[in-house]
């Protein structure tokens, strides 16, 4: 399986494969491989987030056929397997062809541009190591292209910064743990802004995050926090139990009746949620929303649907967050009986691009429910408009934000007495 470690260093995987089929040839029988070539997916189709399902969708034949499964540079899959035939890992292959269905390479089987390719070491094995030894070499040749190219950008961008390791995320935690969490907790509302004339916002809830940015900026501003995502995920783990703690120590103010937090699904089965639970949901009289990363539930899927029910008869509502345009043909909300999901908006969803790019949109919203997707980071007036276009009415962002405020602020002008305005004297005498 794949070593969290080595996740994102990709040239190392074609290594290891090489390495891995190199170490199998005096004991090559019984062992069997398929390449599923995901490179030849339309670009639509081959986003980090599409290859983490992929991936995760051989995760159990990884642990029940003794196998090794490697992510290529190129995003391809090659999966190698012991002791059981090809057709007890056609149902994984069949999944993913499924999950690409809109993809015309689905149902293409043919050899050289199809879908994938099989192997049986006990004949093929010279085939597929050369195949290895071609990949190896490939993925050398592009590694070297990239460490030259970052050099030439790192002499051109003083300021790049370094990626986070195992060492320096130990000295974040520590601080982490004493730090003052309070300057870096942020709450943003997400209101209801229905099409029609009137502008008027009604917030629906609060949402309470760590804002990562100043975090990075206060204690380590050298460090790209988010560079590695499995250190990343360890280190809003640790964020995650602060955050709770901090909910559970103090009285927090929101402008609506309920709020979201986001939480990693390990999380939600530690003692840290467990006395969240009991302290502030026995105090707060509103709904309380759980927010999960789309890659987190996708990776811990079994996890999910385990304590999914159970929480929502605990009265918590659960949303989907961060996802993509692209991701909103994977996602079923209704299936996953998630109660919203939050949809990323970005400058290029215009109206002249959205008939190219993003066609099916619209049904998919529909199909999600148009009152339970968000449209979140809205930083300009387009946003809103291109979300009334498809029957959104639920927005976030910080054009949200400076509605509210401007909104706020012409309430309270509008209470303030009016103080009369001072007589002038009518004579000639000088006032004193």
């Amino acid at each position: 399986m794949i070593e969290p470690q080595q996740y994102g260093q990709q040239a190392l995987q074609e290594y290891l494969l090489l390495d891995y089929v190199q170490r199998l040839e005096t004991r090559k029988y019984g062992h069997r491989a398929v390449h599923i070539h995901l490179s030849r997916l339309k670009p639509f189709h081959r986003r980090d987030y599409h290859i983490r399902v992929a991936t995760n969708t051989f995760e159990s034949y990884v642990k029940l056929y003794v196998g090794r499964i490697f992510v290529l540079t190129n995003n391809d899959l090659i999966f190698v397997w012991k002791d059981k035939s090809i057709a007890d890992v056609e149902p994984a292959v069949d999944t993913l062809r499924y999950l690409f269905r809109d993809d015309p390479l689905s149902q293409d089987d043919s050899e050289e541009t199809g879908f994938c390719t099989w192997y049986n070491l006990n004949t093929e094995f010279q085939e597929f190591l050369l195949l290895c030894q071609h990949l190896d070499e490939r993925a050398k040749k592009l590694q070297k292209s990239l460490n030259m190219r970052s050099a030439i950008q790192r002499e051109k961008d003083n300021n790049v910064l370094n990626p986070i390791t195992a060492e320096n995320l130990g000295e974040l935690e520590e601080t982490i743990h004493t730090a003052d969490l309070s300057e870096h907790i942020r709450q943003q509302p997400v209101c209801v802004f229905a099409h029609g004339s009137s502008k008027e916002l009604h917030p629906v809830f609060d949402e309470f995050f760590v804002s990562i940015t100043d975090l990075r900026n206060a204690l380590m501003p050298n460090i790209d926090l988010a560079s590695n995502r499995w250190l990343f995920q360890h280190m809003t783990e640790t964020l995650d139990k602060r955050m709770l703690n901090y909910l559970c120590k103090r009285t927090f103010k929101t402008h609506a009746s309920s709020f979201s937090i986001n939480l990693n699904l390990g999380t939600l089965t530690s003692k840290d949620f467990d006395k969240f639970d009991e302290t502030v949901r026995r105090n707060w009289q509103g709904n309380v929303i759980i927010e999960l990363n789309q890659v987190d539930l996708f990776s811990n899927l079994e996890t999910y649907l385990r304590v999914r029910d159970d929480f929502h008869e605990r009265g918590y509502r659960i949303l989907i967050d961060n996802l993509t345009v692209e991701a909103l043909s994977f996602v079923d909300r209704k299936r996953l009986k998630a109660d919203f999901i939050k949809v990323a908006w970005r400058e290029e969803m215009t109206d002249n691009v959205i008939r190219k790019k993003y066609s099916e949109m619209d049904s998919l919203v529909k199909n999600s429910g148009r009152e339970r997707v968000i449209l979140c980071r809205c930083d300009s007036p387009t946003a809103i408009k291109f979300g009334q276009s498809l029957g959104i009415t639920l927005f976030q962002g910080r054009y949200i934000d400076n509605m509210i405020a401007r909104q706020r602020r012409a309430k309270r002008d509008a209470k303030k007495p009016v103080r009369p305005t001072p007589t002038r004297p009518t004579d000639d005498k000088p006032t004193r």
